[in-house]
């Protein structure tokens, strides 16, 4: 298992979010993108938060297999998946503009849950350590405010809605549909950054961090 440390920063984001891009580089990371192709689909025996562990487990052992016979020698992998959670209900990212203003008709005024997972995957310690891989759950609660017909309408005019789970995000535009979040913001943007480097700290994959700005 190789450490991550101020001069080995680079690591496999299995994403292709603009969004987690961003901020892996915003704490002092280099993510290099290689997206897997993992179906997103729901066992019907799976709990919301079991099918984001699977689904980010998934995506880390589908990259990291495409790297078997790769020259690149970052060895830590990083996937993610997020879905809203309402009345039970998973809400992914939707097929077109009728399902996203569906789904926002139904979050409008009500409080939902959104589950990140993470899984982090060291290409040369996961086989045979009890650390590896790690794969973890954020959740938080979000509530939105009432929205009427127009604003919804014009929401989903921005194309914000289309590559989001829940069809919005708190980031951008979407930021003025929530009335309060409770637990961690950026679990429902996409990556919660706190618990990543905490569990890499916690297993000593991780040195002197804070790193300092290149």
């Amino acid at each position: 298992m190789q450490k991550l440390t101020p001069s080995n920063r680079r690591l496999i984001l299995a994403s292709g979010s603009p969004r987690r891009r961003e901020l892996t580089r915003r704490i002092g990371l280099e993510p290099i993108v290689m997206i897997s192709d993992v179906p997103e689909f729901k066992e019907a025996t799976e709990t919301p938060a079991d099918y984001t562990r699977r689904l980010a487990f998934l995506k880390a052992q589908g990259v990291a297999q495409k790297l078997v016979s790769s020259d690149e020698t970052a060895d830590w992998i990083l996937a993610a998946d997020t879905i809203v959670v309402l009345d039970g209900d998973v809400l992914e990212k939707p097929v077109d503009v009728a399902d996203a203003r569906k789904m926002l008709k139904r979050l409008a005024g009500n409080t939902h849950t959104v589950i990140t997972s993470f899984c982090w995957w060291s290409r040369s310690a996961h086989d045979g350590s009890e650390h590896m891989p790690i794969v973890r759950s954020v959740e938080a609660n979000v509530t939105f405010r009432e929205l009427d017909d127009a604003m919804i309408d014009n929401y989903l005019a921005t194309g914000e809605s289309m590559d989001k789970a829940g069809s919005y995000g708190v980031q951008d535009i979407g930021s003025t549909l929530v009335r309060k979040i409770d637990g961690s913001y950026f679990c429902v943007v996409g990556l919660p950054v706190c618990e990543i480097i905490e569990s890499l700290q916690e297993v000593g994959a991780i040195a002197n961090f804070p790193f300092p700005s290149l």
